[in-house]
């Protein structure tokens, strides 16, 4: 039988672990100063304001000449992209916020669209119209949600683990989002409510991967009482390495075809899940595990301070 990693593998992984924690240190002072910094591209879900999408039969019909023709409307903050496959000549008409009616903006839009364009040359495909207030809502309601799912799991995961291994968990746990979010201000992504949803996704794969990770963890300690915590690590590591690459590889799959046929609606969900699933099996593996090294390590010093002062 084929096997992509072979069983018994060795990998000294807790022997870099100093190096890794340096460079998710980095990316995490980096995410945050990009986020204060520069901050997200919200859409127009957190926002308010007007998305239309518009093809055009016309080949000759260029970026250059919708945006001629958006210009005319004289509508602040109206921005033009184009997407989608280069065989389709689609594009997105964004407005953000608005201080008139939305409505009376949109219909501006389409007049526009209707007297410098044929009938029957372009097609509105879908409008989405959102509130400033209802934007604010929704971007609070996406934080919540946000916030309650990693409370439950910090809970859930305090409850079945002793604090030696919960602190790896929740540190992993706040690493993974942190990292797409810094991912997202750097490159100028829309920050929509499927990333948020992406963003969900992702903390409960990396925790269950994590969890995986753990389980072994402690029962390599039951089954090998008197191994050193480094070698009882690795061990465990090495032990759900090929359950942990082959399961993040076959997501990969179908998030990648996400990625490249989902179109502009699945873009941010499928690249925030892109980036999520790596680093998620990254945290698990350089992250979570080696704070629980630490934290045994800890306790043992600990342990022989509390009886040296006792026998003192």
């Amino acid at each position: 039988m084929f096997l992509l990693i072979k069983p018994h593998t060795k990998f000294d992984f807790m022997g870099t672990r100093y190096i890794w924690i340096t460079v998710s240190a980095f990316l995490i002072l980096a995410s945050i100063t990009l986020f204060f910094t520069k901050g997200l591209n919200y859409g127009v879900d957190f926002t308010g304001g007007i998305e239309m999408n518009v093809k055009f039969n016309d080949a000759a019909v260029d970026s250059q000449k919708v945006r001629a023709v958006m210009n005319e409307v004289k509508i602040e903050d109206l921005q033009v992209q184009k997407f989608s496959d280069s065989r389709y000549n689609e594009y997105l008409i964004r407005v953000k916020g608005g201080n008139e009616s939305l409505g009376q903006l949109t219909k501006d839009i389409e007049a526009k669209l209707s007297e410098r364009f044929e009938k029957g040359s372009y097609e509105v495909r879908k409008v989405d119209i959102v509130g400033p207030k209802v934007g604010k809502e929704l971007k609070l309601s996406g934080i919540y949600s946000l916030i309650y799912a990693m409370l439950g799991i910090f809970i859930y995961v305090a409850i079945r683990f002793d604090y030696k291994f919960s602190t790896g968990a929740i540190v992993a746990l706040i690493h993974d989002p942190l990292i797409i979010v810094g991912v997202f201000s750097l490159t100028g992504y829309q920050f929509t409510l499927t990333t948020v949803a992406a963003l969900l996704t992702v903390v409960g794969y990396s925790t269950n991967d994590t969890i995986v990770v753990y389980d072994r963890i402690r029962e390599t300690m039951r089954n090998q009482k008197g191994t050193s915590y480094y070698d009882i690590i690795n061990k465990a590591v090495n032990d759900t390495l090929s359950r942990t690459i082959l399961t993040s590889v076959v997501t990969m799959l179908v998030v990648v075809m996400l990625l490249i046929f989902g179109g502009k609606t699945l873009w941010d969900f499928s690249l925030a899940l892109t980036i999520g699933i790596v680093v998620g099996t990254y945290s698990s593996i350089f992250i979570a595990s080696p704070i629980v090294l630490y934290m045994e390590n800890l306790a043992d010093k600990r342990a022989a301070s509390k009886a040296s002062h006792a026998s003192k």
